[in-house]
């Protein structure tokens, strides 16, 4: 009996025996689940490195700060903002006037406020600012352009030097305003009358350059090509994606420069270079980066903008916004900064001064095309065949075949210039202008930097003249005349080529009587267009202000009127609208102003803006403008099809494609919307409408148009017609 016992005890213990093992297992292992607790407020940043670490989307979280920093100066002319610098860096702060007024430099601040992701980099928006006493002022960074440059420098207290290329009053132009998400402004802009004067000097170092704003009024002649050394703050100018584009530096109020060489005292009495000499090596020489001094006779010059010269042996363009006009053979004198323009050296930021007239320079006659690349911003000339000429409202566009080369010319217009009359595609002319030879974007080999064209800049009319006009014997009228015979002498072709010229001229006549018959109409909807514009359309506005300010009264009327005041101007604004668009259709204006192309671009641009719809235009072949029906009538089969597909394919693309060939020229419209069923379309429906147009349009030009649709795949209209 008692063996059972104690052999049930001992089975009863080993259960009891695991079930304190489980416990005190678990008793260990509760720590490592964490109980459901409120998160813990985040603490409060103390330093300028904190808040400058954190992301866009961390700073917009408004986190708490604590600050203790120097005051360095104003960050932001337009705004109440100003730079504190404390142990880590430098950081940009803003807050209300009645808490930034009176703050000097060497304040010892202590600022609570909240973080902010700014346009650029975040900063503190200040709710508290308290003055501690005053600390010195930390040294600055010594860094160079180049450094600034790469945008890691915002806010910065920094120390520079570079060779002062301008110096220029600040206008109220140059205040593009407070930057977005500015939240306190201040009643003294820099742009209001009782602002401080302020100054704009650009800097350089090298290739870098900075722009570098002061305090007061600075002489141009005690600064321009000095060598100086000043402190600032560096601020970054940014895009609305937050991207970097350029420094620039504003030195606090009470700061001034440090002028470590000072200019010439009488820069033109030192000694002129040759053109040829510049950006040359020679120890021996002024490093570059300073002014030199230039002399030489006017080629050309557009005035505010650039000026070119030749010297003895070569010609150089100069930039300058010096307003005093010039012309071909004054000889003048020029002091600028040399740099590298498109291949040879240029002058920068220069000024000049006329020294006397003489004869105007004869242009260098160009025999080959390495000639040419010898002699950039020089006058030269060259006889070659016009093969193309655009004309745009204010410059023409020509393009020459010269010793199996392509050479680009532009002319500029100036006020109420007149159009040669002669200037025909295919002629022979003899062509004077200022040639700028382009290079290559690939890496020179052997350090050669090889040039591998020019251009021309014609500075009048006089400058193209016709050596020989197109020859009446063009290529077409004598592959023409070739055929005529080959049908004389073989009968059978005889007929053939007899038919089709006879198919081919009741084509032509078909298509003047349609030319004619268009003009008429197109003369029609113009006077139409006119009309609406000057009576319906004006008695709308009319309507739609005076409704306007009937509602001005709406609290001397019942609530009643009011409702029928508000859906009567609701209904003219809509009338309003619908004229306009139909002034707009039944006008072709955009043609006026381009070809087919640029016209099919304006219209998908205008109705895809906006909308979310992506549009995409391409142009192929052999671009040209083409008679006026067919261009006015395809215009029409693009607007249609761009406005069905916008209105109703609810597309997230719109493709337009115009190609030209020799023969033809194929429109197509193609979306990727809802599509339909083309052989059940309603015919009341608004789109049915549009196809049938579509359709009798291409006929009427003798061309053929093809609608395909397929629900939720699209729309795709494909128009050809021969030319």
């Amino acid at each position: 009996m008692s063996s059972k016992m104690i052999v049930s005890s001992r089975l009863l213990s080993k259960p009891c025996a695991a079930g304190l093992l489980f416990a005190w297992l678990g008793f260990l292992y509760v720590p490592c689940f964490p109980a459901v607790m409120p998160p813990e407020p985040k603490k409060a940043l103390t330093t300028a490195a904190q808040v400058r670490a954190l992301s866009e989307k961390e700073a917009r979280g408004a986190i708490t700060t604590h600050l203790r920093g120097v005051y360095i100066g104003e960050a932001d002319p337009e705004g109440i903002a100003f730079v504190i610098q404390d142990e880590t860096e430098g950081i940009y702060v803003q807050g209300p006037a009645a808490l930034v007024t009176g703050l000097t430099r060497g304040d010892l601040l202590e600022i609570d406020g909240v973080t902010d992701p700014g346009g650029f980099a975040p900063y503190v928006v200040a709710s508290d600012i308290r003055k501690l006493g005053r600390a010195p002022i930390p040294e600055p960074k010594k860094v160079s352009l180049a450094e600034l440059n790469e945008g890691q420098l915002d806010a910065k207290w920094i120390e520079i030097t570079g060779i002062v290329r301008s110096v220029e009053p600040k206008t109220s132009a140059d205040n593009a305003g407070p930057p977005p998400g500015t939240r306190y402004v201040s009643p003294l802009a820099a742009s209001s009358p009782g602002a401080d004067p302020k100054v704009k000097m650009k800097l350089a170092s090298g290739s870098a350059h900075v722009v570098v704003e002061l305090n007061g009024e600075l002489n141009p002649a005690d600064f321009v090509d000095a060598e100086v050394r000043l402190r600032g703050l560096c601020f970054n100018l940014h895009n609305r994606t937050r991207q970097f584009v350029k420094p620039f530096v504003q030195v606090p109020r009470g700061v001034g420069v440090v002028i470590e060489r000072p200019p010439p005292v009488k820069p033109f009495d030192a000694p002129s270079r040759p053109v040829a000499s510049l950006l040359q090596f020679d120890q021996l020489t002024e490093k570059h980066g300073h002014r030199v001094h230039v002399r030489g006779v006017v080629i050309h010059h557009e005035p505010g903008a650039a000026l070119w010269i030749r010297d003895h042996d070569h010609s150089l363009r100069i930039e300058t916004i010096q307003g005093e006009a010039l012309h071909p053979g004054d000889e003048v004198e020029v002091l600028g900064f040399p740099a590298l323009g498109n291949y040879s050296a240029v002058l920068e930021d220069a000024e000049f001064r006329k020294l006397s007239s003489q004869s105007p320079p004869l242009p260098r006659v160009l025999t080959d095309v390495s000639s040419a690349l010898r002699n950039d911003a020089d006058l030269v000339q060259l006889d070659a065949q016009l093969t193309e000429l655009r004309r745009f409202p204010d410059s023409v566009a020509l393009t020459l075949a010269w010793h199996r080369a392509s050479v680009r010319a532009q002319l500029h217009f100036r006020e109420n210039t007149p159009m040669q009359a002669d200037w025909l595609v295919g002629s022979v002319v003899r062509v004077a202008g200022v040639c700028s030879v382009k290079t290559d974007e690939a890496g020179p080999l052997g350090g050669l930097w090889e040039p591998h064209s020019f251009q021309l800049l014609l500075r009048s009319p006089a400058d193209l003249s016709v050596i020989q006009a197109p020859s009446w014997w063009n290529p077409e009228r004598v592959v023409w005349f070739l055929s005529g015979i080959l049908t004389v002498a073989v009968g059978v072709v005889a007929v053939v080529v007899y038919g089709a010229r006879k198919r081919s001229k009741d084509q032509e006549h078909r298509r003047a009587m349609a030319e004619t018959e268009f003009t008429a109409i197109l003369s029609e909807r113009n006077r139409l267009a006119r009309e609406i514009h000057d009576t319906l359309s004006q008695n709308l506005g009319a309507i739609s202000v005076q409704l306007e300010l009937a509602r001005t009264h709406a609290a001397e009327i019942s609530a009643a009127a009011r409702t029928h005041l508000a859906t009567a101007h609701k209904l003219a604004r809509a009338a309003l609208t619908e004229a306009r668009d139909s002034i707009w259709n039944m006008r072709s204006h955009v043609l006026e102003q381009g070809d087919l192309g640029e016209a099919l671009e304006s219209i998908l641009r205008r109705m895809t803006d906006g909308t979310g719809v992506i549009p995409t235009m391409r142009v192929d072949g052999d671009r040209r403008r083409l008679p006026p029906v067919i261009e006015n009538n395809l215009l029409r089969i693009g607007q249609e099809a761009i406005t069905n597909a916008s209105r109703h394919a609810k597309p997230a693309h719109i493709e337009v494609d115009l190609k030209f060939d020799r023969r033809t020229v194929r429109l197509a419209v193609a979306d990727d919307g809802v599509g339909f069923a083309v052989e059940s379309q309603p015919s009341r429906d608004r789109r049915s409408f549009g196809l049938v147009g579509i359709k009798e349009r291409a006929e009427l030009l003798g061309g053929t148009a093809e609608i395909t649709s397929i629900p939720g795949k699209g729309t795709h209209v494909v128009v050809t017609v021969s030319v």
